[in-house]
């Protein structure tokens, strides 16, 4: 017995992935790891398996804090929310690799969902509101995430939605907060961190408030263009009224948004929390508009 555990974990507490698990497939989840549909052996359950790119992951944290960040796998740990994506084990390969076994989720992205259903206006403003729930948890535990877009939320056949990926998360705390960390992407970064200005949860806000935006209204706040232009026009320039992007939005709902997507961070929404309690409360349709009509 003592043999056949050091063959599934290897020297030093290392694990043997081709022995201890499964692989099925490969998923198209992850841009800095490679994410599997596994059978855990041990445990006899169907898990994702991701296991990350080490050049991926130095480049990453070169352009973030020379702080040393928590393993992505450590923190995900410590975020338990039904909205966020259950984290079973972290550690390293034998071949030096960092891995996480997570629950698999049979979803498809907030992308998906915009631009491939016809989910109505109503039912996009319930994700968001799950997807807000996510993240304020991942705020009460502790973090900031750092990467909030559509293709790190999975909606399941249920429409229950569920946060995947905390590879660029940070603690929130003074240490991580420092300017400099310009990590995520581009079209959903808060101005603070193209100004490599001071940080807090409150880019996670920003990133929300566009991702939101887009699902409603089928575009980004601030147009598209090259990096150079997209940037220029968060620091300098208003969102364009969501109203006019999909005048199917009612007002309330339009003001959240913009909110959401304040500049200065002191005008943002403060809190993820009463932002999931506001998207549920909210009448998302101008009177007049039938569900059809506001999709």
């Amino acid at each position: 017995m003592l043999d056949v555990l050091k063959g599934m974990f290897g020297a030093g507490g290392r694990v043997n992935i081709e022995r201890r698990f499964s692989i099925a497939c490969e998923t198209p989840q992850g841009s800095m790891s490679r994410v599997y549909r596994a059978t855990d052996k041990e445990t006899g359950r169907t898990v994702a398996l991701k296991i990350q790119l080490p050049d991926k992951q130095i480049a990453a944290e070169s352009r973030a804090d020379r702080v040393t960040r928590p393993p992505e796998g450590e923190i995900a740990m410590k975020v338990v929310h039904e909205n966020v994506v259950r984290t079973y084990e972290h550690g390293i390969t034998t071949e030096g690799a960092r891995f996480i076994v997570m629950e698999f989720i049979l979803g498809v992205s907030l992308k998906f969902v915009r631009e491939a259903t016809k989910t109505g206006l109503r039912g996009k403003v319930n994700l968001l509101a799950q997807a807000a729930d996510a993240l304020a948890a991942v705020h009460a535990a502790g973090f900031i995430h750092h990467d909030v877009n559509p293709n790190n939320f999975l909606v399941d056949h249920h429409n229950n939605i569920k946060l995947i990926d905390f590879g660029l998360a940070v603690p929130n705390t003074p240490a991580f907060q420092r300017p400099g960390n310009r990590t995520g992407m581009l079209q959903y970064m808060a101005p603070e961190l193209i100004r490599r200005e001071s940080t807090d949860e409150r880019i996670d806000i920003f990133g929300f408030g566009v991702m939101a935006y887009e699902l409603l209204t089928n575009r980004l706040p601030f147009g598209g263009g090259n990096s150079l232009q997209q940037m220029t026009q968060k620091i300098n320039v208003a969102p364009i009224d969501p109203v006019l992007a999909n005048p199917r939005i009612s007002d309330d709902l339009r003001d959240i948004l913009l909110r959401t997507l304040a500049r200065r961070k002191e005008d943002r929404w403060s809190k993820m929390s009463t932002l999931a309690d506001a998207l549920r409360e909210v009448n998302p349709r101008r009177e007049g508009k039938t569900e059809a009509e506001a999709s």
